[in-house]
């Protein structure tokens, strides 16, 4: 009777066990801490239930500012994260939304709350889902920075001058970054390197043997340097928009400015299926003509206000950025055609796109090897690049971002291929802007053991596109198991070490436009490497760290 007893008892502490969450284990603690008197700053204004559900949880955690030296009172920095954290987890889910920077906590709470964009996750409720902001933003040690009355030229730097103009600017904000921040040395350890040691640390703090991924755009970035780094923790890593390492200055520019002139083409697509486009009776290349019909015009001063470099700086930032909004870039064309200029007007909007470029500067830099940071180099990469764009777009966020962080003071030595055996799922899209498709194959050369998933058709990320594609990536988070190879019409899928068909031509591909978006993210949201960096703005301002026009975020 007493074995009897003793084998119940057994029996009951091990399903108790089971339905515990993972023991931390030691060399890291967390801070639990009471959510409700710590809402993430995109939900200060949002409607929430008086009590929070069980499966929301908040916390902090420290960590040093640089992992090679010991935690002390000047080298220490607290992350702050949200969890989704279900009953009889099935493992956990680092999520990041890219940016770089882009803030993360907020969305442990609208997967909890079921807020806006919770249907990003949906197929992953029985995983604890990690929402850490990474360290330099919102609850992890933000930055405080000033740009004072500064704004970028919607041209690019042209003449010696010009250039040492913009790293002068660049130099002075980055100053202001490093005399303003805390602790002091900060601005140098902000960089993917950093935040994947910070997941790592997260992870064992949690008590978790594997670290699933769940990145989108930059945020594949760091999923591929945690999988180099970690590859012993690496659980299940879903890459959506890849953006790989290892690319040069010219190559990741030249793919930016394929990437962009394909796009304009699908502009004209969309207007030849839609019978209220403007240019629709017009027919094929209807849209490319007005464009160049535009600058034209623009760069010969019979527009009262925009310059050409206006229009060419409003088309790449604002128009065909994130998720292209193409009915909007066909009205603007048209109305500029008719003599209505105001849909170009880029001196109203400078203070946002400046803000937007230059509050992931600390990050994007940081990161990034600049093989030549003299005018010299910079006129070289783009005369390579002629070629690339036969639309004379002649303005991308890559190229204005290269021009920034020739200014800035810190850069990676190198950008190496970062090469993972480990088998991953790696998403992209044909007609994607702002992570070109080229970069996600460059990726599967670097992770060779991965399948690739091609979704055909526009928008920048995949996490919102009901169909084959994101079912793909969401099914391997769930199973483990790699999505086997189909080729369909809206996605084909290659399997580890196949070959890649070369990207389709833009007219021979049907438009997306009919399908329905799982919560959609705003149309024009005047962002770089993600739609929605204009949160990350605008908390940057309501701290008093970027001096901008308040009424321009709205």
């Amino acid at each position: 009777m007493v074995t009897f007893r003793l084998l119940i008892s057994i029996l009951l502490l091990a399903s108790l066990c089971a339905a515990l969450p993972p023991l931390k284990r030691t060399g890291w603690t967390i801070q639990w801490i009471d959510c409700a008197s710590h809402v993430p700053q995109p939900l200060k204004n949002t409607s929430l239930p008086a009590t929070l559900p069980s499966t929301l949880h908040c916390g902090r955690l420290n960590v040093p500012m640089d992992y090679l030296q010991p935690m002390s009172e000047n080298n220490t920095i607290t992350l702050g994260f949200s969890m989704y954290r279900p009953q009889n987890s099935q493992g956990l889910i680092n999520f990041n939304p890219g940016g770089p920077g882009q803030e993360a906590a907020s969305y442990g709470w609208r997967f909890a709350l079921n807020l806006t964009d919770a249907s990003w996750f949906a197929g992953l409720e029985a995983f604890d889902i990690l929402a850490m902001d990474v360290r330099g933003t919102y609850s992890s040690n933000p930055l405080n920075c000033s740009l004072g009355n500064w704004t970028l030229s919607s041209s690019l730097p042209a003449s010696e001058s010009e250039f040492k103009a913009l790293q002068t600017a660049v130099g002075m904000y980055a100053q202001s970054c490093i005399d303003l921040s805390t602790p002091n040395g900060i601005v140098s350890h902000v960089g993917t390197s950093e935040t994947v040691q910070d997941w790592e640390s997260l992870r064992q703090a949690l008590g978790y043997e594997k670290l699933h991924h769940y990145g989108i755009s930059y945020g594949t970035f760091g999923g591929a340097t945690y999988a180099n780094k970690y590859p012993e923790n690496v659980g299940r890593f879903a890459l959506d928009a890849v953006f790989a390492p290892g690319l040069r200055n010219l190559e990741m520019i030249q793919n930016q400015f394929r990437a962009i002139n394909r796009l304009l083409i699908r502009a004209d697509v969309y207007c030849l299926n839609d019978s209220t486009c403007p240019f629709h009776s017009q027919g094929k290349g209807s849209v490319v003509q007005a464009f160049k019909t535009v600058l034209d015009r623009a760069s010969s001063n019979r527009s009262p206000n925009p310059t050409a470099d206006d229009v060419r700086n409003m088309v790449a930032m604002d128009y065909l950025v994130g998720d292209p909004d193409f009915p909007e870039l066909n009205q603007a064309l048209y109305q500029a055609v008719k003599g209505n200029w105001t849909a170009f007007n880029y001196t109203a909007l400078a203070s946002i796109y400046t803000s937007a470029i230059m509050s992931i500067a600390p990050i994007y830099c940081l990161d990034y090897h600049n093989d030549d940071n003299t005018l010299n180099g910079f006129n070289k990469i783009r005369q390579a690049s002629v070629m690339d764009d036969p639309a004379r777009v002649e303005y991308i966020f890559y190229l204005a971002l290269h021009s920034v962080c020739s200014g800035w003071p810190y850069s990676a030595a190198s950008n190496p291929p970062l090469y993972v055996d480990i088998p991953m799922t790696l998403v992209t899209s044909d007609f994607d802007y702002n992570t070109p498709t080229e970069s996600a194959t460059s990726e599967w050369k670097q992770a060779p053991n991965s399948v690739l998933v091609v979704r055909h058709g526009d928008d920048h990320g995949t996490y919102n596109v009901p169909g084959p594609a994101r079912s793909a990536f969401i099914d391997f988070l769930v199973t483990g198991e790699l999505p086997r190879a189909v080729n369909q019409t809206f996605a084909t899928i290659y399997e580890p070490r196949s070959k890649r068909d070369p990207v389709p031509d833009p007219y021979a591909v049907p438009g997306e436009r009919g399908l329905t978006k799982l919560q959609l993210p705003p149309k024009r949201s005047l962002t770089l490497l993600l739609p929605y960096l204009i949160p990350f703005v605008t908390f940057f301002h309501s701290l008093g760290y970027l001096d901008i026009d308040h009424t321009l975020i709205g």
